[in-house]
């Protein structure tokens, strides 16, 4: 006998039929059709919704349930639609009951206030993309630009040093405007003693890349620190991006 003859004892029967294809055909079990007609009937009403906003389209749907209970859906509603079909002109607004005027304005509103809202994600979805791109272009194009934690022993090493250098210009550029300023009217941001040397010394370890964007940063300062490019061409990007 063949091997493959003799059944596996080991093969667990399937006890689930597993997803199927649901049959076209009307559902007999009158539970089960009211609970299919409910969930339908609601999954129709979104796809007309979603078609008249995105397309911007007039449209009725009008369902009769198995009990023959009316349901409808329509933009800007369902009887301006249908005399629009039949040829009729639709009937002006204070013609109509005040519950309906109401449904239809809300109506209104509603699709206006989902376009809106649609348009603004989208915005934001294009205004991240950009965001993304533009901070992986300074990433790859500028190596102190890249977050402190992904850097390599090379680049810490690197970026110590140039943040010794910058603190070198700084205090270099301090002294020189200390120096031209009279004693009557001394510069605000830079009096103050050892205690204001300490907070300024804390600002460049805590947050350094913070600090690179302070305008008193002026770009000699940046020139004649090690805050090069990777091929040395100068010191990185005008814009900001951290």
């Amino acid at each position: 006998m063949d091997s493959k003859d003799v059944p596996n004892k080991n093969v667990v029967a399937k006890k689930t039929k597993g997803r199927q294809k649901i049959e076209m055909k009307k559902i007999n079990n009158e539970r089960n059709l009211h609970v299919t007609f409910s969930k339908r009937r609601n999954g129709v009403f979104k796809k007309a919704s979603e078609l008249a906003t995105l397309c911007g389209v007039d449209l009725a749907v009008i369902v009769f349930s198995p009990g023959q209970r009316v349901f409808s859906f329509g933009t800007p509603n369902v009887d301006s639609v249908i005399q629009r079909y039949t040829g009729r002109a639709a009937p002006p607004l204070h013609n109509l009951d005040l519950n309906e005027a109401h449904l239809t304005l809300d109506e209104r509103e509603l699709h206006a206030h989902l376009g809106y809202l649609s348009n603004q994600l989208n915005a934001e979805k294009k205004r991240e993309e950009e965001l993304s791109d533009l901070m992986k272009t300074a990433e790859n194009n500028f190596w102190w630009a890249q977050p402190v934690d992904s850097m390599n022993k090379t680049q810490l090493e690197k970026f110590k040093l140039a943040l010794l250098d910058l603190k070198t210009q700084i205090n270099l550029k301090k002294q020189k405007l200390l120096n031209e300023s009279t004693y009557n009217n001394p510069p605000c941001f830079f009096a103050g003693g050892s205690s204001h040397s300490s907070l300024n010394n804390a600002l460049i370890v805590q947050h350094p890349q913070q600090f690179l964007r302070n305008d008193v940063l002026d770009e000699d300062i940046m020139h004649h620190c090690q805050f090069n490019n990777e091929d040395g061409s100068g010191p990185g990007p005008t814009f900001r991006f951290f």
